[in-house]
């Protein structure tokens, strides 16, 4: 392996622990909308079922309908949170595939590459791994919230004026947020383990690259280097 395919795959490695910490990032806020989706569809549930209760059930009515309007733009900002999550697990993915290509590329003839190549392969592996497990984790919980935003769009102005309606609406886009609350939990745990294990990688990636480029400045000062330099003449008598 070349110093600068040394170089080049400590740098892909450094990308894609990157991209999984955005990732990691973008779970976070992704738990917190969910979280607070749920809030607010626990209001329109109570606000419903008030509206059977009280002499003033069009003013509960009219507030659940209210509810399910923020639901709906929870469900918006859940569904474009899952999005970019997208594209950070794909520039991961790409990233891993890139440095396992230059790795390959190894020539462990050399016992300090071979040693290298050998501490950085299984944990790119573990990265790889996550990634790809996170991928159809994300995209189960996506489907359960564009589920929970439909049947929060079915309630119109007219539909308010059904209860019954209302309740199967929002027992339907409970289940399908509470199972998407039980997706993205996963997905955190997936994506923590894919964090750990990039900075790992990354770690030994930046003691990779400080080798290399003590091997360049040795290689650099090697006077064998230098043979093909005309030698220095004596000085004239």
């Amino acid at each position: 392996m070349t110093t600068d395919t040394t170089l080049s795959a400590a740098e892909a490695m450094f990308e894609a622990e990157q991209a999984v910490s955005r990732a990691r990032w973008v779970v976070e806020e992704l738990q917190e909308t969910i979280t607070c989706a749920l809030r607010v569809l626990d209001d329109a549930e109570l606000d419903s079922a008030k509206a059977k209760l009280s002499e003033r059930g069009s003013f509960y009515l009219e507030a659940a309908g209210e509810h399910l309007g923020r639901l709906r733009t929870r469900c918006n900002d859940i569904l474009e949170f899952t999005h970019d999550l997208f594209v950070h697990l794909n520039r991961a993915s790409q990233s891993v595939t890139d440095a396992r290509t230059l790795l390959d590329l190894a020539d462990t003839s050399d016992p300090v590459v071979a040693s290298e190549v050998a501490q950085l392969k299984p944990r790119i592996a573990v990265v790889g791994e996550m990634v790809a497990l996170a991928k159809p984790v994300a995209q189960l919980a996506a489907k359960h919230v564009e589920t929970a935003h439909l049947a929060s769009r079915d309630v119109t102005a007219l539909g308010l004026l059904e209860p019954v309606s209302l309740e199967r609406s929002t027992a339907i886009a409970g289940k399908e947020l509470g199972r998407a609350d039980e997706d993205v939990r996963l997905l955190g745990n997936v994506v923590d383990r894919a964090a750990a294990s990039a900075r790992e990688s990354a770690s030994i990636a930046s003691e990779i690259t400080d080798n290399a480029r003590r091997r360049m400045s040795e290689q650099s000062r090697d006077p064998i280097t230098s043979a093909s330099l005309p030698a220095p003449r004596s000085p004239g008598r």
